[in-house]
């Protein structure tokens, strides 16, 4: 009985995050670990704990706890790409893109046709390589010759431009 409560606080808890009520969503999921525990037959699903996590750092400040409980779900289960996603995702949140980007491509490599991981990596878009490479990426001279580099770009792009520029 308390095993379909939590799965029911679950799913309920899904459905207010894919609406955005990221704290409608953290006390279902909140409920969900609760009621998960006080069942003794079986351990709570690190995808509960992961989702828990996601939810408490979209919908408050407390950041680093919500880092520490999707770390130890992905610790637990490291082959759940799912849980990939919500650490990524948590880190997103926390301003960190690098280690986001390295979390989303290690979910990746567990399964490579996880949609949702591929629309985190599409949504973090690729840089280009700064101008100069010698120069640090925020060096001022880098900075100038990029906005340079993509105002032609744009001038390039616009319909009509292109078999001018390739002409002549």
């Amino acid at each position: 009985m308390r095993r379909r409560l939590s799965r029911n606080s679950f799913r309920k808890g899904l459905d207010a995050a894919a609406r955005g009520e990221f704290l409608e969503a953290l006390a279902y999921f909140e409920a969900s670990v609760h009621l998960a525990r006080r069942q003794e037959e079986a351990a709570v699903p690190m995808k509960y704990f992961s989702y828990y996590g996601w939810c408490l750092a979209m919908s408050s400040d407390r950041l680093q706890e919500a880092l520490t409980v999707c770390e130890a779900a992905v610790r637990a289960e490291f082959y759940n790409p799912e849980l990939r996603l919500n650490l990524g995702r948590v880190y997103l949140r926390a301003g960190d893109r690098g280690l986001a980007f390295g979390t989303f491509i290690a979910g990746l490599r567990l399964n490579p046709d996880h949609p949702q991981l591929q629309t985190e990596i599409r949504r973090l878009g690729i840089r280009r390589p700064q101008v100069m490479r010698f120069l640090a990426r925020s060096h001022p001279v880098n900075r100038l010759l990029g906005r340079w580099r993509r105002g032609l770009r744009k001038i390039a792009a616009r319909p009509g431009n292109r078999a001018r520029l390739t002409a002549g």
